[in-house]
């Protein structure tokens, strides 16, 4: 699996980077994403409470791109 998620990747919440590793869907689908996608999803991150909630998140984003 290739973790280079691009430009901004040292912006990336430690948590939601380590989720996306986890998931290679997303990090592919968040490696091809506009600097607006990537905010959006960036912020969305920030709001995340849990690591659940986290995974869920980043499985969303991963199921979007299918």
């Amino acid at each position: 699996m290739n973790l280079d998620i691009g430009e901004g990747a040292k912006d990336v919440p430690i948590g939601f980077g380590l989720s996306l590793a986890m998931n290679e869907q997303a990090m592919e689908r968040y490696s091809q994403m506009t600097e607006t996608e990537r905010k959006s999803w960036l912020l969305q991150a920030g709001q995340v409470k849990s690591k659940a909630e986290m995974m869920q998140l980043v499985n969303r984003m991963g199921e979007t791109f299918r």
